[in-house]
């Protein structure tokens, strides 16, 4: 595709890129959209810091799997690949515990798609969703800086947090909080989702954003 602009979501888990994607403001994969590492992965905003100011160095090292058994008799192999640091690969649930090379080979592909991004002159918008942590966020952004000299960049924050962080001022940031009851753990379910407080949700991280792209790029 010939972008004029990239839309990469930072986590902390997979919602940026699922509404934004179910709300066309991002393209699919069916379109030809590319997976990053922190597109359909849980990560704590510690570890996404580490990733960008590392390169991802040594981030396929310390991979483990947690078997998820109903009861001592379930011999199924299923569960999810996690890291030490908090990291869940929940929507890698294809990999099986002796599938780590396939899961590696992924995560691979994933980061060089993310590094392809970063290296080249198409403009970014970075978005991302915190719960807490919010006070990290500015030192997110300036890894963003170092990373992007060479290029424009924007990062939207979605913060449903409660506390109340001073943001650099130039991080877009949509603060949702009440009566946003019970979003983090229902969000993503049909009937959640098709209800009229979570269309309002979607509809409004939607616009957010769409405004953000109409004002930028």
């Amino acid at each position: 595709m010939n972008k004029k602009y990239e839309i990469v979501s930072l986590g902390t888990n997979c919602l940026p890129r699922t509404i934004l994607t179910r709300g066309e403001v991002k393209p699919s994969k069916s379109q030809g959209e590319l997976s990053c590492p922190f597109d359909l992965v849980k990560h704590p905003i510690g570890s996404i810091i580490r990733c960008l100011k590392t390169d991802f160095e040594g981030y396929t090292d310390d991979l483990f799997f947690v078997a998820r058994k109903r009861n001592i008799l379930d011999f199924r192999k299923n569960g999810i690949w996690q890291k030490p640091d908090g990291t869940k690969f929940f929507h890698d649930k294809d990999c099986k515990i002796g599938d780590i090379d396939k899961l590696k080979t992924r995560i691979t592909n994933r980061i060089g798609n993310f590094r392809q991004i970063i290296k080249s002159e198409t403009p970014i918008l970075f978005v991302m969703y915190i719960i807490e942590d919010g006070e990290y966020v500015n030192e997110l952004y300036n890894e963003l800086l170092r990373l992007c000299s060479h290029k424009k960049f924007k990062l939207a924050v979605l913060d449903f947090s409660e506390a109340s962080v001073d943001y650099n001022k130039d991080i877009s940031v949509l603060k949702l909080t009440k009566p946003i009851h019970n979003f983090r753990q229902n969000w993503n379910k049909k009937g959640y989702r098709n209800s009229k407080l979570g269309r309002y949700v979607e509809t409004n991280i939607c616009k957010f954003v769409s405004d953000i792209i109409r004002d930028n790029f």
